[in-house]
C-alpha cells in the first residue's frame, strides 16, 4: 500500500495552455531535490490564453500525470501547489504601518499582521477602482520594502523598534480563472496547499535575490500568455501580462500553410533547424518547407509578440530595464531575444534566456 504524502513532500502542478507538468520533491538545506517529474500534453485545445475552457478534459490530463507520479514515488499524493497564469491580472501597491508606544521585537505574528494590513489596503484600493464590480481573487503578494522607525530594511525579523512599515505589491486574478483551477484540482481528489502567480514563481526560480538591486525584467512566455515581473533596488515592483504568446506563432503557420494545429506546432519546433520539414495540409496535399520558409511565415507574429512584451515592459517599468530574461517554452522561439531587444531599443546582449 502506497505511503501517504508527508508534510515535507512538495507536489506541484503547472497547468499550462499546452501541457500539464507535475513534479514531486523535497526541500533540503534551501535546495529543491526532485524525486519525480511528469508531463502530458492536452489532446485538444482545452485551454486558451491560460484560461481553462474544458474542465473535464484538463482534469483527465492532470489525472494521468498524477497517477504516473504516484507510481514513480510510491506515494499517495493529497496536497498540491498550483500556479495561475496571469490572464487579466491586476497589480495593486499599498502600504501599512504599526506603531507602538514602547520598543517591540518584530516576530512572526507582528510581520504577519503588518503584511496582512498592507494586502487588505491593496484589496480596498482595487475595489475602489473596480467600476464594473468584477470579482477578483488575491493570488499573491511581494513585500517591496520594509522600514523600521523610518529606516529601510531588507528584513524586519528580530529587530527592535516602535514603528514598523511595509510596502507590498499584491496581484489579483478574476475569480473565474482561479475557480476553474480549483475545479480541476477538486476532480483529482486533491487539496490546494498553496496558490501563486506564474510570474512570481518564475521570478523566484530565475532571478536570485542578490541581483535584484539591478533593474531586471523576467518575461515568462508560455503558449497562451506572457507573464512579466519587474525588480529593482532589491525588490519586486510589479507584475503584468499579455495574452500574446507562443500560440500566435502556431496560428500564423496554420494560416500560412493550411495545416491543423498539431502539425503547425510540430513545424514551429523546427524553426531553428536546418533540414526541410515534410507536412500535409488539410486538403491532404503533401508539401515540404525549409526552416527559412517557416520563419518567413512566423516572423510577423514573432515581431508582434516582441512588440507587445516591449510595450508591457515600458508600461510597468517606466522605460527599458538593465536586462531582460526570457523564460518558458515560447522563449525558445528562433530570434525572439533579438526581436525583444529591438522592440525595447536595447543591446541584444542585454536580452537572454533565463538559466541557472
Amino acid at each position: 500500500m502506497a505511503q501517504v504524502q508527508d508534510a515535507g513532500t512538495v507536489f506541484a502542478l503547472d497547468i499550462g495552455t499546452r501541457s500539464i507538468i507535475g513534479i514531486v520533491g523535497q526541500v533540503e538545506k534551501g535546495r529543491f531535490h526532485v524525486a519525480a517529474i511528469e508531463k502530458e500534453e492536452h489532446g485538444r485545445r482545452a485551454m486558451l490564453d491560460g484560461q481553462i475552457v474544458e474542465i473535464e478534459q484538463v482534469a483527465e490530463v492532470a489525472r494521468a500525470v498524477l497517477k504516473r507520479l504516484e507510481q514513480k514515488t510510491q506515494l499517495q499524493l493529497q496536497r498540491v501547489c498550483v500556479a495561475a497564469a496571469g490572464r487579466s491580472l491586476r497589480s495593486q501597491g499599498a502600504s501599512f504601518s504599526l506603531e507602538f508606544p514602547e520598543l517591540r521585537v518584530a516576530d512572526g505574528d507582528l510581520l504577519g499582521q503588518l503584511e496582512a494590513g498592507a494586502v487588505s489596503a491593496a484589496e480596498e484600493a482595487l475595489a475602489g477602482q473596480n467600476e464594473a464590480h468584477d470579482r477578483f481573487y488575491m493570488v499573491g503578494y511581494t513585500a517591496r520594502q520594509y522600514r523600521l522607525d523610518g529606516y529601510p530594511m531588507a528584513n524586519l525579523m528580530g529587530h527592535r523598534g516602535q514603528k514598523f512599515e511595509v510596502d507590498v505589491v499584491s496581484t489579483f486574478l478574476p475569480c473565474a480563472v482561479v475557480e476553474s483551477l480549483y475545479a480541476v484540482v477538486s476532480r483529482l481528489g486533491l487539496e490546494v496547499s498553496s496558490l501563486t502567480l506564474e510570474p512570481i514563481a518564475s521570478l523566484n526560480a530565475a532571478i536570485p535575490e542578490d541581483i535584484r538591486l539591478l533593474n531586471l525584467v523576467l518575461a515568462d512566455i508560455g503558449a497562451g500568455t506572457s507573464d512579466l515581473a519587474v525588480c529593482r533596488e532589491g525588490s519586486v515592483v510589479g507584475y503584468t501580462m499579455a495574452t500574446v504568446a507562443g500560440d500566435e506563432i502556431t496560428e500564423a503557420l496554420m494560416k500560412g500553410l493550411l495545416v491543423d494545429f498539431k502539425t503547425a506546432e510540430r513545424l514551429k519546433l523546427q524553426l531553428g533547424g536546418k533540414e526541410p520539414q515534410p507536412y500535409s495540409d488539410v486538403l491532404g496535399m503533401k508539401h515540404e518547407a525549409t526552416p527559412e520558409e517557416l520563419w518567413g511565415l512566423a516572423r510577423p507574429a514573432a515581431q508582434k509578440l516582441a512588440k507587445e512584451i516591449g510595450q508591457k515592459v515600458i508600461e510597468l517599468n517606466g522605460g527599458p530595464p538593465s536586462a531582460v530574461f526570457l523564460a518558458g517554452g515560447g522563449s525558445k522561439l528562433r530570434g525572439l531575444p533579438q526581436l525583444v531587444a529591438e522592440a525595447l531599443e536595447m543591446s541584444e546582449g542585454r536580452v537572454a534566456l533565463a538559466g541557472r
